[in-house]
């Protein structure tokens, strides 16, 4: 007590600044800190029942980027490191959302990613991943097309094709393929927000530049959509949200369940969507996943969208283009 009467006046600027320091941690500002965050190796994050081991094995490398509210010890330091940046929130969140309606969208993202991630790897692995679902959806009707001319609107849900039950888009999509322009298909649909059934006649018309083809002019997606998978995958998304993961968990479920080590021992990150059809999509804030990667990855796989601003943005990792998994496969292969 005696040394802490003589050094008081010592102990009072430390203690003052500690809490002003406090104070400020919970006091927000309206802006976003927005900075390069970590790449997280995907192995651990995927768990495959009987798994063949593969010792000696690379890593593939998951890019995250930190962007949250920022509070005023936040917003002090998004001005001084040199890799970090203030934002107003509106360029973070879509129009009229808050920031935790944003991390439930972004967390449903993550989880339809991770879904797609599974079917994608098991059938490039060579295994059936039977999709199932209860109709298709009118996710989009295209101005001026067959479809909106009969009536068909966004939301609708198409239960059959001339008498044909539809449990997934992927059939309406076939049967319509199998059709003439000019010859009309009969459809069975609940309107959207009902759930009275009606028939409607609809005319096909051409694609453009493919006269011989036909055109309904709609985006289906399959209704309550559900896949029976082969092999159980389990995935932990470690808190992270957001699609931009599917690339790099394709590629791990691959190397979990595949018998070959895709990476041959080296450090591969990659970034960007995927769809139930293998194309690798844009994702937002490239240059920050670059930092990321550096110094941890040897190569950094990115759809083309994104290429060119990687590229700039990279000094040590090497950026390669992948527009479809079977791309980012071959390169994979390639490194043998």
């Amino acid at each position: 007590m005696t040394w802490l009467r003589r050094n008081w006046q010592w102990l009072t600027g430390p203690a003052l600044i500690g809490l002003a320091a406090l104070v400020c941690w919970f006091v927000p500002t309206g802006d976003f800190l927005v900075m390069p965050g970590h790449a997280v190796p995907a192995r651990t994050m995927i768990s495959v029942s009987s798994a063949p081991p593969k010792p000696g094995q690379g890593e593939l490398l998951l890019l995250t980027i930190y962007s949250g509210p920022a509070n005023v010890d936040e917003w002090v330091f998004g001005h001084f490191y040199p890799h970090a940046r203030v934002v107003p929130a509106r360029t973070q969140l879509p129009p009229n959302t808050s920031y935790e309606r944003f991390r439930r969208l972004e967390e449903s993202m993550m989880a339809n990613s991770q879904a797609t991630a599974k079917v994608v790897a098991l059938r490039q692995l060579g295994y059936s991943v039977p999709e199932r679902g209860q109709g298709a959806v009118v996710e989009n009707v295209q101005r001026g097309s067959a479809a909106e001319a009969a009536g068909l609107h966004r939301g609708d849900l198409i239960l059959a094709l001339n008498g044909q039950q539809l449990d997934t888009a992927g059939q309406l999509v076939d049967l319509v393929a199998g059709k003439r322009p000019g010859g009309s298909v009969r459809l069975r649909l609940k309107p959207n927000d009902s759930e009275a059934e009606r028939e409607l006649e609809v005319t096909l018309r051409s694609r453009p530049n493919e006269p011989d083809r036909p055109l309904l002019g709609i985006t289906p997606v399959t209704y309550r959509q559900s896949f029976d998978f082969p092999v159980q995958i389990a995935i932990d998304s470690k808190g992270i949200i957001g699609p931009s993961a599917g690339l790099v968990l394709t590629l791990a479920i691959m190397q979990a369940a595949g018998r070959d080590d895709l990476t041959h021992g080296r450090n591969v990150a990659a970034t960007g969507t995927i769809d139930l059809d293998g194309r690798v999509g844009a994702v937002g804030g490239v240059a920050d996943k670059v930092i990321s990667a550096e110094g941890r990855a040897e190569y950094l796989l990115v759809p083309k969208e994104d290429y060119h601003a990687a590229k700039a943005s990279a000094s040590r990792v090497k950026v390669v283009e992948a527009d479809t998994i079977q791309q980012a496969v071959d390169f994979l292969r390639s490194l043998a």
